[in-house]
């Protein structure tokens, strides 16, 4: 099992000795696909990144995502994106004045946990609770007995075996974001063209004043 994958699981048991619903790898919205992502009872959505190495962290600061965490109450953006976010890495690869200022930091030493800031609210918005509890509910089953969520599977269905059918049914569960499917495979860590064309489509636009 790799690093991140047990930190991941740390993360997890935590939480839910808490009383929070918890899920890996979860497509959360305008925010991508969160490392760990955690429900607690009133509905408020916490992410954990979990960072192993200080290049990886160093790269995150690249996400585009940033733009929709640093300005929540643009636009509409604000229910899009998770109530708290926490760095979490092995001890010492995180510093607090690497941080922005709503940012939480835990480091994880095999199944020590230690606390070093806990973050601020970045907004107070709740998501629908059903719709939410429900695909947390859905990722889990999937991940629990196909090995991935749904839609990983379908999109190495499509883009590996060139499979129609898998195309097909991936378009079908983009129905109502079409501009989110892409079956080109990208083998650069470069941004390719279709994918800054689907991150331009989905930026949410500011309200006009007044």
């Amino acid at each position: 099992m790799s690093l991140t994958k047990e930190i991941q699981q740390t993360i997890c048991k935590a939480e839910i000795q808490k009383g929070n619903l918890v899920a890996e790898n979860f497509n959360y919205f305008f925010a991508g696909e969160l490392d760990v992502v955690s429900v607690n009872g009133n509905c408020y959505v916490s992410e954990f990144e979990i960072k192993v190495s200080r290049s990886d962290f160093k790269a995150d600061a690249k996400k585009r995502k940033w733009n929709l965490y640093d300005n929540p109450y643009k636009g509409t953006s604000f229910n899009h994106v998770p109530n708290y976010f926490t760095y979490v890495c092995p001890p010492g690869l995180i510093k607090e004045e690497d941080l922005k200022p709503y940012m939480g930091l835990i480091y994880v030493s095999g199944e020590e946990i230690t606390i070093i800031r806990k973050p601020k609210a970045i907004h107070r918005f709740k998501e629908n609770t059903i719709k939410l509890i429900t695909k947390l509910c859905r990722v889990n089953n999937w991940r629990h007995y196909f090995g991935a969520q749904k839609l990983t599977i379908l999109n190495k269905e499509a883009k590996e075996r060139n499979d129609a059918r898998a195309q097909e049914r991936l378009k079908d569960s983009f129905k109502h974001m079409p501009h989110r499917v892409c079956f080109k495979s990208c083998h650069t860590n470069e941004r390719c063209e279709c994918r800054i064309r689907i991150s331009n489509q989905i930026q949410p636009t500011a309200q006009p004043n007044g």
